[in-house]
Formats: C-alpha cells, structure tokens, sequence
C-alpha cells in the first residue's frame, strides 16, 4: 500500500474556519461559471498568503472554507476573497448593495480532532441541506477529493488522512467511515457539539 507523501503538518500559520452568508440570505451564485471563478480566485489567493485549505463547500446562499494561514494575514486573507468575488459578481449586483452579509471573524480550530470534526461538518453541509443524500453527489465541495474523484489542485488532504492514520490506502477508508450521512438530530448534534464547535448554517 503506498505511504503517505511527506509533507508539513503546518504551515507558520494558524486553521480557520471562514464562513461568509450572502447579504440577506440571497444567493451567492448563479451558473456554475460563478462557482469555478470563486475556486480560481481562492487558488490564487493561497497562493499569494502562503496558505493552504484543508475543506471547502459552496453552497447556495453561503460558502465554507478551512483555511491555514499566518495569524497575522487571515483578516487579509478574508476580505480579499470577499473583494474579489465581489468584484467578479459586481455586474449583477444592485448599486450599493453588497454581495455578502458582513462576516464574522473567522473561528480559529486548536486542536487536530477538532479539524476533523470541522472538515466533516463542512463537507456534510449538502447532505444536511437536504440537496442530496449522499455527499458524494453534492460537486462543489472538497469531499470528492477525499474520496479520489479530483477537484481543485489547491485542496490539501494530507493533513487530514495523516491524522485519520495509517497509510493512504486507510486513511481514505477511515474517511469514508468518519463522514458518514447525518440522518438523526442525536447524530448531528454529536457532529457539531462534541468539541464545542459553534456551527453556524
């Protein structure tokens, strides 16, 4: 089975959860060119901050990112991915109405179970939606990465599968077993609370 590839456990920086709602609820995007511009313009700013993301999902109205960059950049980090999508929606935008709801601080996550946890609750948000019933189905989050279907080159699975354990080969199984649907309020509430996490959509 092959090993793992070697790779730095962290960066110089700190993991975020950035989760950014459109303004009054309305949607963030409307063909799938919007989705794909919005992974172009994270790909470019990881890039720029030295940073690397861990988990992601787009969905109608709000977007996740788990994001690990230098404490001192991650405002920087935010507000640029809240500018420059802007200004790639801008055309279809009422003026002086803004695209997204002011956003919160991003939450930062201390500890490796605790990103576990965070990446699972990221990638299960469809399924809880109702949008689909399995994960997998839903294409704009890094969950079919993690299964080995592709996705964004940016998206950084290592750290995850190196805590999940074990070689590659079972730390994908493990995956796929830790992020199993929520069908149960007991279940979900396992999934958010259990470390305190404060889930917000």
């Amino acid at each position: 089975m092959p090993a793992l590839p070697v790779s730095r456990l962290r960066l110089q920086g700190e993991i975020h959860h950035i989760a950014l709602r459109g303004n009054n609820g309305r949607p963030l995007f409307r063909t799938t060119g919007d989705r794909e511009a919005l992974e172009r313009i994270i790909g470019e700013l990881l890039t720029e901050f030295a940073a690397r993301a861990h988990a992601y999902c787009w969905m109608t109205n709000h977007l996740h990112l788990v994001v690990e960059v230098a404490p001192e950049q991650m405002e920087g980090f935010q507000s640029d991915l809240v500018a420059r999508y802007s200004l790639h929606r801008n055309g279809c935008l009422s003026p002086g109405v803004p695209l997204f709801d002011p956003p919160d601080r991003a939450f930062r996550v201390n500890a490796d179970a605790y990103l576990l946890q965070l990446i699972r609750y990221v990638h299960l948000n469809p399924v809880r939606a109702g949008l689909v019933r399995e994960a997998a189905d839903y294409p704009w989050s890094g969950h079919r990465t993690y299964l080995g279907f592709g996705g964004p080159p940016w998206l950084s699975t290592d750290l995850a599968f190196r805590l999940l354990g074990g070689d590659l080969l079972r730390a994908a199984a493990a995956y796929r077993v830790f992020v199993a649907p929520v069908t149960t309020r007991l279940d979900r509430e396992t999934l958010v609370s259990s470390l305190s996490y404060p889930g917000r959509f």
